[in-house]
């Protein structure tokens, strides 16, 4: 699990360029989720990204020459926002509540839950929706990810993005739950 919240981590800010900025995305857009803040543990990691479409259109222009893709893909997006944070005593049951209470109101308000995975083994307990405008464009994704080590990872994405460009970056840079958006967007 752990590696599948690094990998995640990693292709989401390797692509769009290790920048952090303090935006928000218009709380109006239909792709935008406010999940609020997040409390820190005492110890251990928590890292808060949130891009601005002007730095993400400054990653375009970066990975235009070098990664096609992904610049395509970034092209559309209006902000992206990634937590990570270790859960302890004192945050364990504020993020939890926070990743629980996004997912019912997700189910709630038209967004589909396109990847659900809950292994008892691994502890293992992964949620992607999507905000469709249409079969083929997503207007925002969610993927909140709770793990049994003591982990939890929220990811929105807002813009307006194909599910096909989505899973060839996916497939790309080895992002498993994404991988499937592929399969899940024809089928709708």
């Amino acid at each position: 699990m752990k590696s599948l919240i690094r990998a995640s981590f990693t292709a989401a800010t390797a692509s769009l360029a290790l920048a952090t900025s303090a935006f928000a995305a218009p709380s109006d857009d239909p792709g935008y989720v406010d999940i609020g803040a997040f409390l820190p543990a005492a110890k251990g990691e928590f890292v808060e990204v949130n891009l601005s479409s002007a730095l993400i259109k400054f990653a375009t222009r970066l990975a235009k020459t070098q990664e096609p893709e992904v610049a395509e893909l970034l092209g559309n997006l209006k902000s992206v926002r990634v937590n990570v944070v270790r859960l302890d005593d004192n945050n364990r049951a504020d993020t939890l509540g926070k990743i629980e209470g996004v997912r019912r109101q997700l189910e709630g308000s038209g967004w589909a839950k396109v990847v659900t995975v809950r292994e008892q083994g691994s502890g293992e307990n992964v949620d992607v929706h999507v905000k469709q405008q249409s079969d083929d464009v997503i207007q925002g994704l969610v993927v909140t990810v709770i793990s049994k080590k003591g982990e939890a990872v929220f990811v929105n994405i807002v813009g307006n993005i194909s599910a096909d460009k989505i899973s060839q970056v996916a497939e790309k840079f080895n992002i498993e739950p994404l991988r499937k958006l592929k399969i899940q967007g024809a089928k709708s």
